[in-house]
């Protein structure tokens, strides 16, 4: 996902200060900038007709006129000194937004068909410098021409045909608008993002809390509404006590939300009801995701300081040359380079699970 990143996600700023600290640079270069090349005309704090009145002023004192050569040569170097600098700045909102469009992909490849996959990877392509915002929620509209132009730049989308482009669209759930004569079609970014959101719920619950486990909060991620035990248990074929056991740990780790109901007549009956909460629940799932993430790294800095040389000196075993790695030393190489292959990989998926949640 984090391969091949556009060129636009660094911005180039040329900078001109004069006697800027690094911390007072640092700040102005961090602030959002149109990544243009732009000058500060420089202030010497030095009156300009006051040294001219001075010049023709004999009465000036030699030590003036050299104080006057002086930061007028001052002038020059830092003016020559800081149009040579180059500073760059990360741009931040690029970056996630295009890791945001990788995450889309990545959930549509899972659910529907290359076609649709190659459609929507034209549309956001084709789209991308157009958006204004990280957090989108619809693509930016796109006529029927330009979308075919943009998916036969691709390998996978010159067999396409124009039935082809249109069943994909219809796949992707696109809304079309009419913007004057033209008609255009736009992404639902918002419906695919939480459809990835909930299917990493689903999987955590799942590995956490086991299949019947999962088929109820299934059942309640859809429904959307509160729905009481015995309406649940029947509905997933889950034993009415297992299903009330499930249902007490999931809201003790709040998965999910409960809410008791007593009504009284002939007999007093209290029923529970039961719903998922999914902006607490998602704050909770980010905030696990961000320890897991730290965890990761930890364990693997932790690895890599177990491993020493026979002077108890950190080792490079990872860097060990193909003809020592055999005995002892080839036993610690092969140890090695397989922990941080799965430390590297999981906190990859990680991170890309990380992604759908970011700014939720």
């Amino acid at each position: 996902m984090k391969e091949n990143l556009p060129l636009c996600w660094w911005h180039i700023t040329i900078l001109l200060v004069e006697e800027e600290t690094v911390e007072q640079r640092a700040i102005t270069v961090a602030a959002p900038s149109d990544g243009e090349r732009f000058a500060i005309v420089i202030d010497s704090g030095t009156d300009v007709t006051a040294e001219a009145k001075s010049e023709g002023n004999p009465s000036t004192s030699i030590g003036e006129k050299r104080k006057h050569e002086a930061l007028e040569m001052d002038r020059e170097a830092m003016a020559t000194i800081c149009e040579k600098e180059v500073l760059w700045r990360a741009n931040f909102e690029e970056f996630v937004r295009h890791l945001r469009h990788e995450a889309c992909v990545a959930n549509v490849r899972t659910r529907l068909d290359d076609g649709a996959v190659t459609v929507l990877n034209a549309m956001l392509d084709g789209t991308r410098r157009a958006e204004k915002k990280v957090k989108t929620e619809n693509s930016v509209p796109l006529s029927m021409d330009a979308i075919l132009e943009e998916v036969i730049k691709s390998e996978e989308g010159r067999s396409m045909t124009l039935e082809h482009v249109r069943a994909a669209l219809v796949q992707l759930g696109c809304h079309s608008s009419t913007r004057g004569t033209e008609e255009g079609y736009s992404v639902d970014l918002k419906n695919i993002i939480e459809i990835a959101q909930n299917d990493e719920v689903e999987s955590i619950v799942l590995k956490r809390y086991g299949k019947d486990a999962y088929r109820i909060y299934r059942l309640l991620s859809k429904a959307d509404s509160l729905a009481e035990t015995d309406k649940i248990a029947d509905t997933t074929f889950v034993d009415k006590k297992e299903t009330l056991k499930i249902l007490y740990k999931m809201w003790k780790d709040d998965y999910l939300h409960m809410e008791k109901i007593v009504l009284h007549g002939s007999t007093q009956a209290q029923f529970l009801l039961w719903k998922v909460n999914r902006h607490c629940l998602w704050e909770g799932i980010l905030d696990e995701m961000r320890h897991a993430a730290l965890n990761l790294s930890q364990r693997m800095a932790y690895e890599l300081e177990q491993e020493h040389d026979m002077l108890g000196q950190p080792s490079q075993i990872l860097q060990l040359p193909r003809e020592k790695r055999v005995g002892e030393l080839g036993k610690r190489f092969e140890r090695t380079r397989k922990v941080k292959i799965l430390l590297e990989s999981s906190l990859m998926k990680l991170d890309d699970a990380l992604m759908l949640f970011h700014d939720f």
